[in-house]
Order: C-alpha cells, then sequence, then structure tokens
C-alpha cells in the first residue's frame, strides 16, 4: 500500500494556533486546508519580498479565484475577522509604468515574530496541494513530479547560516547599496521609485530620476539605489528598515528550508525551472552542502546576451533553417522561427559570416556592427564592453543598458537604448523589428526559452542522467564540488553539440 503524501505549510505558531481554533469542530477537511491556503499563499509573498515584509503583497480577485474557487471570500472575511491578515488598496505598477488598483494582503505584522512550525494539509496528496504549488499553477507553471535527483541529500548548515546573518546582515545590505549608479544614468531615464513615509511604509511611483531626485530634496531625504531599486528615503530610516527585512527574509529562507518545501514547477512560457533553491539568496549558498559536500556553481557569463550572439552566430555560419531544427521545445522553436525571419529581412546588412566556433579569431577587416556585438559578446565580458566603449562609471551601467534594451518597449525608445544603438545600430534595428512583429515582451521571453532548453534540458538533464545530484538557477547548474570535470564537460559536450561559443564562470561555496 503506497504512503499517503501530505503536503504542508511553515507557519508562524500563533498563525497555526488560530487556523486550528477556527477549524477544530469542522470535520470537512477542506473547509480546513483553504484556510490553510489563504494564509500559506499571503505569507510565502509576504516573505519572499525582502524589500518590506510589513507591505501589502497585491493578490487580485483573479488570483483568488484561480488558486481557491469563487468561494474564497468566506475563508479570507473570517480570517480578517480573527485578525490574521489584513489587506488595504495598494497600487501595483509594472516595470514599464502601467498601474492598476488592487488589493493587497499581509499576515498581521504581530504574529510574524514567532517561531515557525509545521501544519499539513487534511486532504491527500490528489486532493490538497501546497500554497506554493497553487501559487505555481496560477503563474501559469507545472508541479515537476519526477526530478531525478536527491533532494533529501541537498542540506543547508542552519545554525551556522543563521549566526551568519546575524553576524553580517548589515554588511550585505550595505553592499546591495550602490548610489553612485544614480550618477551614471540619464536623468530623464524613467524608473520605478519606491517612495518610504515615516512610518516606514513605502508608496511606488513611476517618474524620471530627475523628478525623483527633485522629490527626495524637496523631503529632505535622500535618493538611494539598493539592488535593482530606486528608493527615497531618510538613509538613516532606510538602512534599519533595509537591515530589519532583509534579516527577516534570509532567516525565514534558512529556517524554512527543506526538502518537502522545495516545490519544483516550471513556467509554461518561458520554460524556467523555479524552486525554493533557484530563489535562495546567493550569500546563503555557502551553507548548502551536496550530499555532504561543499558545492560549485557554474553559470553562462551575460547568458542572455551571449546566447544572443550564438543564434545570430549560427544563422550567419549554417542557415535559419538548421537554426530552427536545433531546437525541440515548441516554445524556443516558435521564438526561433520568428527571429530567423527577422534576420532574413535583415540579411543585407549582416556579415557575410560569424566567428568561427572551434577557433574564434577576430577578423579586424569586418567592421559590421553585428560582427562586433558577436565578437563583444562571445569573446569578452560584453557589460564591461559597453561600460568602455560609452564611458560609463560602473560595469553595473553596461548590464543596466544592455538589459533595459531587452525589456524595453521598441518606441519611445528611451536614453539607454539610444546608448545601445549607438554601438550595434543593426543589432537594435533586429531586436526592435522583432518586438514590433511579434510584442515587445516577446524577445526577452524567448531568450529566457532558449537559456531554459539549453541549461534545463541538455545541461540539466544529462548532469542527471549521470546521477549528479545538482539543481539549476536559471542560467546556472549548482552541483557537489567532487563532480566539478564531469559538469564541465558535460556543459562544454552541450554547447559544441550546439556549435555554439561557450563563456562559463565557476564560483565555489
Amino acid at each position: 500500500m503506497s504512503k499517503i503524501n501530505f503536503y504542508s505549510e511553515y507557519l508562524p505558531k500563533r498563525v497555526v494556533n488560530v487556523i486550528r481554533k477556527i477549524t477544530v469542530n469542522d470535520r470537512e477537511f477542506r473547509t480546513h486546508d483553504n484556510y490553510l491556503l489563504v494564509v500559506g499563499l499571503i505569507y510565502k509573498h509576504q516573505m519572499s519580498d525582502d524589500a518590506s515584509y510589513l507591505h501589502y503583497s497585491p493578490l487580485s480577485r483573479e488570483y483568488w479565484r484561480t488558486t481557491i474557487g469563487s468561494h474564497y471570500s468566506q475563508y479570507v472575511d473570517t480570517l480578517l475577522k480573527e485578525q490574521v491578515i489584513q489587506k488595504d488598496w495598494v497600487t501595483y505598477i509594472d516595470e514599464f509604468g502601467n498601474s492598476s488598483r488592487v488589493m493587497g494582503y499581509r499576515v498581521n505584522p504581530e504574529y510574524l515574530y514567532d517561531e515557525c512550525t509545521v501544519i499539513r494539509y487534511a486532504g491527500t496528496k490528489s486532493k490538497s496541494l501546497s500554497a506554493d504549488m497553487l501559487d505555481s499553477t496560477a503563474t501559469g507553471r507545472d508541479a515537476i513530479t519526477k526530478l531525478g535527483i536527491k533532494p533529501e541529500l541537498i542540506r543547508m548548515q542552519k545554525g551556522k547560516a543563521l549566526e551568519w546573518v546575524e553576524t553580517n546582515i548589515a554588511d550585505v545590505v550595505n553592499g546591495y547599496l550602490n548610489n553612485d549608479y544614480i550618477e551614471g544614468i540619464p536623468k530623464s531615464l524613467p524608473v520605478m521609485i519606491r517612495i518610504y513615509r515615516d512610518n516606514d511604509g513605502f508608496v511606488t511611483s513611476h517618474m524620471s530620476v530627475e523628478a525623483a531626485q527633485k522629490i527626495a530634496d524637496e523631503q529632505g531625504k535622500k535618493l538611494l539605489y539598493y539592488k535593482d531599486k530606486f528608493v527615497i528615503a531618510d538613509e538613516e530610516q532606510f538602512n534599519r528598515i533595509a537591515v530589519q527585512n532583509l534579516s527577516t527574509h534570509y532567516k525565514w529562507q534558512v529556517k524554512s528550508f527543506h526538502p518537502d518545501s522545495f516545490n519544483f514547477s516550471r513556467n509554461r512560457n518561458t520554460l524556467r525551472v523555479y524552486s525554493k533553491l533557484s530563489s535562495l539568496p546567493t550569500t546563503l549558498l555557502p551553507f548548502l552542502r551536496i550530499n555532504g559536500h561543499y558545492i560549485q556553481q557554474a553559470d553562462l557569463k551575460c547568458s542572455q546576451f551571449a546566447l544572443f550572439a550564438n543564434l545570430i552566430n549560427y544563422y550567419l555560419n549554417h542557415s535559419g533553417v538548421e537554426l530552427i531544427a536545433k531546437f525541440k521545445k515548441k516554445q524556443a522553436k516558435s521564438f526561433i522561427t520568428g527571429l530567423v525571419r527577422v534576420l532574413d529581412n535583415h540579411k543585407g546588412e549582416l556579415p557575410e559570416e560569424g566567428l568561427n566556433t572551434t577557433s574564434p579569431i577576430i577578423n579586424d577587416y569586418i567592421t559590421n556592427d553585428v560582427y562586433q556585438f558577436l565578437c563583444d559578446a562571445l569573446l569578452h565580458d560584453f557589460y564591461s564592453i559597453i561600460k568602455s566603449e560609452l564611458n560609463l562609471p560602473q560595469r553595473a551601467h553596461g548590464k543596466g543598458i544592455a538589459f533595459r534594451t531587452v525589456f524595453s518597449k521598441p518606441k519611445p525608445e528611451n536614453e539607454l537604448v539610444r546608448q545601445f544603438r549607438h554601438l550595434y545600430p543593426t543589432v537594435i534595428s533586429i531586436i526592435n523589428d522583432f518586438k514590433e512583429k511579434n510584442g515587445y515582451n516577446q524577445f526577452a521571453i524567448g531568450l529566457q526559452r532558449v537559456e531554459a532548453e539549453v541549461f534545463i534540458d541538455n545541461i540539466w538533464k544529462e548532469a542527471k542522467k549521470q546521477g549528479i545530484n545538482c539543481f539549476t538557477r536559471h542560467d546556472s547548474l549548482v552541483f557537489p564540488i567532487s563532480k566539478r570535470k564531469e559538469v564541465e564537460q558535460i556543459i562544454t559536450d552541450v554547447f559544441k553539440s550546439c556549435i555554439f561559443l561557450l563563456k562559463t564562470d565557476s564560483s565555489s561555496c
């Protein structure tokens, strides 16, 4: 007789006690599980945001209907009445400045300081999924049930990790602050801004860097750049908030680290694999052990641009038909097919041949900007090249320009994309033509699909086939350091089979 697998949540003890009190006299397991799901979903979003765990997470009516059902309000209302959760209207603004007003939810902050404990769902595996699994489904991801790895042998040294967080979290916050970055970007550039209030809450707005600086000056605050976010706040206030929030987030990541909560899932659109392991902060990786060994991470340097350059290079050295045939996943093949059409339309602007993948010697007589892009992206540190060529203060500015180029709308063209066009005018025309024909967000999604097929369907698959216990973090593979030679050979063989040029970085933890 097979063992029933009961899923569970990891929640503060006071929250668990309230859920048990509410459901103690109810014999229907679905009632208990729906209360647990509502809290689990809110808690997941709240604790996954390392910017402010006190902030209300925007969860729309459609989200609740997808995860719980049209009757979700009866559970939400009871939990609100019991003061386990709280709600308020919030403005959700996407990275392009489009805003919408939705209801935001959070677990009562008073309950977040308890120790956490496991609470299991009452239904069986076929009847009650975890909050993380349902959230994956609602956001277009499918659970991966046949992993091919041994997650129970992927462990964290929790005691040492928690000690490290207590001692070093202020240094981590300081490392994420990069205010010099603001000086190197155009003042007219529109960006997302978090404006902190005196009560430590914040509102989000979309404005130019110049307008943000003016608001900061008027309020007697500072315009800060933290991780990848622009912030207006009193510097001392923000440091206190950031240390508290990041500490809480890291401790949650450590304490809730358990094989049962890894929850691997794959996005049906981007093909990326998500799990607790892929979202684990990089600074916590040194506390992981796989099969009892220290770990190593191998990633593709400047991943998406290296892959994009490889696609163009293969097209030049072979043909569009052969390039399309290289990919098996229908989502990736669809992107490549659209890209080939655009490349065909620009054939007269392309060099006659690309770089030789076995002996990539640069031909200095070829001045074509596409050829220069191939050399820069495949043979050098691409972001450093952009920094150097445009006389930018930091490598981060080069990376910022590159990513804005990928994710931005083709029109109106922002200042960062104009700077990129200065270096690679034909490349920008190819990217913009693809966006105009297929949708502005499809270029970035397409590159993610290519990245996923290379890393997940080839590198990770082959590593598992060879019995290597490992996991992916989008454009990287994390594995026991004892398997370094085997993994390096797998990555080399995969890129050779694609006839791609390889640029990897490896770091030990």
